[in-house]
């Protein structure tokens, strides 16, 4: 007797979901106000809008940032980093509050993040921070130290 070996074989499908990135847009502008013009003055704006050091108070612009973030995918952790900047300028050193909790940069770079999972599609930071004059300033010029917001999934 010749003996056939017996074999079976099914096709099975992997599935993936996609998903694009987030929709990062700004609501509020952040603005420090007015500084003294003096290299070395430096400022900070609290999350509440309020100003202290060399800013001045009663400047009509003073805001905190406010930005959106929208198109994310419902409870998957999130790493938001703010990235502050030196132009040689102005140094901008971030603080940024999402859903309510508090993130100073403790280690006075240009560079906060905080790690967070939102049970909807979207959140929205709110940033702030510290403002130093590293070079004289024109009186009456308008000067500006970018940042950069940063979605990672993980």
């Amino acid at each position: 007797m010749i003996s056939v070996p017996v074999t079976a074989a099914s096709v099975f499908q992997a599935s993936v979901t996609a998903f694009d990135e987030p929709i990062i847009s700004e609501s509020s502008a952040l603005h420090f106000g007015s500084i003294f013009n003096q290299t070395g003055s430096s400022c900070a704006l609290d999350n509440t809008g309020v100003v202290s050091g060399a800013c001045m108070s009663g400047h009509e612009n003073i805001s905190v940032g406010v930005i959106g973030i929208s198109g994310l995918v419902a409870n998957q952790e999130y790493q938001i980093e703010v990235v502050g900047s030196d132009n040689g300028v102005l140094r901008y050193q971030p603080e940024i509050m999402v859903d309510s909790v508090l993130r100073s940069n403790v280690d006075v770079n240009q560079r906060i993040s905080v790690t967070t999972i939102q049970n909807s599609d979207a959140l929205t930071i709110s940033i702030f921070g510290n403002l130093e004059v590293l070079s004289n300033l024109q009186a009456d010029g308008v000067y500006q130290a970018a940042y950069t917001v940063n979605v990672n999934f993980q």
